[in-house]
């Protein structure tokens, strides 16, 4: 078993070698002759590499191209209509004093003894100073209005996604019983369900289209942390996929979308300074994640892909062990999120408003009122 789980030089030696994607056992039973040769019937579909890499390009191209349509011509009124309005950016000269600063601090707002230092060390005004900070901020951070339209079409996909996903895994009996992602694995489960295959093709290109589209997005604190999981889901997607263990991919997909609703949710209240409601549902957001994410995800998923896939299958392969690696990497993750969650609450139980709120990404002044500031001054 130990050297079929770390034989990693085998896929130099032969890509396809079954031996590395699907194990020992399966390798010496069929050689390199691969699950689903045969038509699995109607409504059903055997995973094709080739064929998905078509289909995900383009998903990945359509969800961008809805994204884009859905935040100008839906989500931007929406704000709009509710009192979020967008921040016309302002011209500002270029101050080498004031850019070196802002960018060496991620263009944090300085106190007011940084304020009145960087003042004479520019030839400015205190105040001209603060009016400058205020337009260089917006002309690099989002504004509310930005940010309610992107939690916006979040909130939207993943309420959508979520939908569909446990609408069709809900007759399923591996979506109660984990054990059945196993039994039969791989021959006799090979094949996916259209309303499933579907399922995959929607989450791959919405994660392959966020590794892309976060590189044009304003850096967020946790840029890299996001990077590092969208990292993880795809090659996660793709893994199993690829080596027929869609049952176990399907249900991690599901419980990791079902709290990300109410975390947009929340923070759309918060852009719309809708307080009480936006508590109520960091709570339900906060609740979600530690029963999905801390407790549901070990118990159930590490479980059956550690555990279950060996004493039911009884093989391993180098394929898995990458597979069960990328799952620990995101249950690190999901620790680190949660430690930030607990934080949050820590700090409101002492009547205190909490740095980096987690309830809301906004990262610069943006009102209308700090305009009106602005035109006072000149």
């Amino acid at each position: 078993m130990e050297e079929v789980i770390f034989d990693f030089t085998r896929i130099f030696r032969d890509p396809w070698d079954t031996h590395w994607w699907l194990g020992k056992h399966y390798h010496e039973e069929h050689g390199n002759e691969w699950p689903g040769k045969e038509d699995p019937g109607p409504g059903l579909k055997n995973p094709s590499p080739k064929d998905a890499l078509l289909v995900v390009l383009a998903m990945a191209l359509l969800l961008a191209f809805l994204k884009g349509f859905f935040e100008k011509y839906i989500a931007s009124p929406v704000a709009s209509a509710l009192g979020i309005k967008q921040c016309r950016k302002r011209a500002y000269e270029h101050v080498p004093v004031l850019e070196n600063h802002l960018k060496s601090n991620k263009y944090n707002t300085p106190d007011e003894k940084t304020m009145q230092s960087l003042s004479s060390e520019a030839g400015m005004t205190l105040r001209q100073v603060q009016v400058w900070v205020r337009r260089r901020q917006q002309a690099v951070l989002s504004t509310r209005h930005t940010k309610f339209v992107e939690s916006f079409w979040r909130f939207v996909f993943y309420g959508c996604t979520f939908t569909y996903g446990l609408s069709s895994l809900w007759n399923e009996n591996y979506l109660w019983d984990t054990k059945y992602c196993w039994i039969g694995y791989p021959d006799k489960i090979w094949a996916m369900k259209d309303n499933i295959y579907w399922y995959y093709m929607i989450e791959m290109g919405y994660y392959t289209a966020c590794l892309v589209i976060q590189f044009t997005e304003v850096k967020r604190k946790d840029f890299n942390q996001m990077f590092l999981h969208h990292i993880a889901t795809v090659l996660l997607i793709s893994l199993s996929y690829v080596t027929g263990r869609t049952r176990i991919g399907a249900l991690t997909m599901l419980i990791h979308d079902f709290s990300d609703i109410s975390l947009e949710a929340c923070k759309m209240a918060k852009y719309t300074k809708r307080i009480e409601a936006a508590n109520v549902l960091f709570a339900t957001f906060g609740i979600s994640f530690f029963v999905s994410r801390i407790i549901y995800y070990p118990y159930s998923i590490l479980y059956s892909a550690i555990y279950e896939t060996r004493t039911i299958t009884n093989t391993g392969s180098c394929s898995l062990t990458i597979t069960n690696s990328f799952l620990f990497v995101l249950y690190f993750l999901h620790i680190f999120w949660f430690s930030l969650i607990v934080r949050v609450v820590m700090t409101f139980a002492k009547n205190e408003q909490p740095e980096g709120d987690l309830r809301s990404e906004e990262e610069a002044p943006s009102s209308s009122e700090e305009e009106r500031k602005e035109k006072k001054v000149e």
